[in-house]
C-alpha cells in the first residue's frame, strides 16, 4: 500500500466532495468545499492518497498560533489500516511550528474520538446541538509544547 499526502488541486474536488458526502450525513456542499480550497493563505488542504487514489482529505486553518482541524475523514474502505493516525501525524509535522490544536467531532463518533484521544486530544467543553440533527460537538485539544 502506497500512501501519500499532497495539497488538494482543483481537480480534486469533485472526488472529495462524493467521499465527503459518503461519509458524513450533514457532509459539506461542493461550495464549501471550493471555498476550503480558493488559496486563502490560512486555509490549508490536503488529501491523502493511496495507491494513486484519494482516500482521504483535511481541511485546516491556521489563525495565529493555533491550528484548527476542520474536517478530517478517511474513506470507510480504507478504515482500521492507520491511515488516519498517518494522516494525523502529517498534520503535526507539517504544523510543527504551532502547539495548539483545535477539532470538533461528534460525541456519538466513538472511533474518531479514540484516534484523536491516542494523538494527545482532550475534550475541553461541549457544544451543545451543534450539528444540523441536534447531536452535540465535542471541542477537542492538544498542545504539542
Amino acid at each position: 500500500m502506497n500512501v501519500s499526502i499532497r495539497k488538494m488541486l482543483r481537480d480534486d474536488i469533485d472526488t472529495v466532495h462524493e467521499l465527503e458526502s459518503l461519509i458524513f450525513k450533514d457532509a459539506w456542499s461542493l461550495k464549501q468545499i471550493v471555498s476550503e480550497s480558493d488559496g486563502k493563505e490560512y486555509k490549508k488542504p490536503y488529501v491523502m492518497e493511496v495507491d494513486g487514489a484519494i482516500a482521504g482529505y483535511t481541511f485546516i486553518w491556521v489563525i495565529a498560533d493555533e491550528v484548527h482541524i476542520n474536517n478530517f475523514a478517511v474513506h470507510p474502505a480504507f478504515r482500521r489500516k492507520g491511515l488516519g493516525l498517518k494522516l494525523i501525524s502529517f498534520i503535526f509535522e507539517r504544523f510543527k511550528e504551532y502547539d495548539k490544536f483545535f477539532l470538533e467531532v461528534r460525541k456519538s463518533n466513538e472511533a474518531a474520538i479514540n484516534l484523536y484521544r491516542k494523538c494527545g486530544f482532550k475534550t475541553i467543553f461541549t457544544r451543545k446541538r451543534y450539528y444540523a440533527d441536534g447531536e452535540d460537538a465535542l471541542v477537542m485539544f492538544t498542545n504539542l509544547k
